[in-house]
This record gives C-alpha cells, sequence and structure tokens, in this order.
C-alpha cells in the first residue's frame, strides 16, 4: 500500500512539474495565431548593444503557485509514509513543505529563460530596446529591422 501512494504521489509531481514548464516562446522567429495577418511597423536600424539577459515568468517564488500546491501535496504523500503515530504526522508535515519549497523553485527554473537584449539605433534618429529570444543573435553594427506590432509585441530581425 506504501509502495503504491509513493508511486502515485511521484506520477502526480511529475505531470504537475511538467505541465507548469509552459514558457511564453519568446523567439523572433515565433508569431503567435492572433498575430498572423496584423499589421505592423517597421524602422531599419543597426545594432548598437547586445548583451545576454535572463527573462522570467514570475519574479517571486510564492507566484509558483502549481507548484507549490503540487509539491506540497507530493511531499506529504511521500512524508506519509515514513513512520507511525506522531511520528507519521511530522513526517507529512516536513514532507508537505518541503515538497512546496522544492516544486516553486522547480517551476521558477522551467518557466526562466536566456535572452538578448538589444538596443537598435534607428535611421530615424531614435534608439529603441527589444528583449528576445537567443535564437537568432545578432552582433553589434549589424543592420536590422525593428518590427513593432500594434498590440505592443517588437521583434528584431536581420535585414538584408
Amino acid at each position: 500500500m506504501k509502495r503504491q501512494m509513493f508511486f502515485f504521489s511521484s506520477i502526480f509531481i511529475t505531470a504537475l512539474l511538467l505541465t507548469s514548464g509552459c514558457a511564453r516562446q519568446i523567439s523572433s522567429n515565433v508569431y503567435s495565431a492572433a498575430s498572423v495577418g496584423e499589421v505592423s511597423s517597421s524602422a531599419p536600424g543597426v545594432v548598437i548593444s547586445a548583451r545576454p539577459v535572463t527573462v522570467e515568468d514570475k519574479e517571486y517564488l510564492e507566484e509558483n503557485g502549481l507548484g507549490i500546491v503540487g509539491g506540497g501535496l507530493g511531499g506529504a504523500l511521500a512524508g506519509s509514509q515514513i513512520g507511525k503515530g506522531r511520528g507519521n504526522t511530522l513526517a507529512t508535515i516536513g514532507g508537505g513543505v518541503a515538497g512546496a519549497v522544492a516544486g516553486a523553485y522547480a517551476e521558477k527554473a522551467l518557466k526562466t529563460q536566456n535572452a538578448m537584449e538589444y538596443i537598435v539605433s534607428l535611421e530615424s534618429g531614435e534608439a529603441k530596446s527589444v528583449v528576445q529570444g537567443m535564437d537568432p543573435t545578432f552582433a553589434v553594427g549589424q543592420k536590422v529591422w525593428v518590427i513593432a506590432s500594434n498590440q505592443g509585441r517588437s521583434r528584431v530581425i536581420a535585414r538584408q
């Protein structure tokens, strides 16, 4: 019986972590279906700064609710398999707390992505900053287009 509970709690935690890994796609090569056919503004420019940055979906650990709940439940189930009486109660509580913390960290890690921040000097004299995924990357001095949609999504692409 204890082995079955541990098995099911492991499957439950794994399923929660897999579903919480759905981070937003930040590549300049990916468009949402809603943006297809949308008119966007494009401006020619030159990259004047390029630096790697980190994009986090949730800034604070406590905002990772799915990881907290899933990890807490899984940890409590795993902890409940230990000991008897008061020892079992303490192990269940301790497992729940440890699982919640581990689940929050796991969800945060799954929703963190590496990206690039580009500052582009437009031919109009303006400078624009865009953060997007790592692929493709652009070098300082490279000619690019800055594309800005009416919905506020911007991206940098190579200019031929």
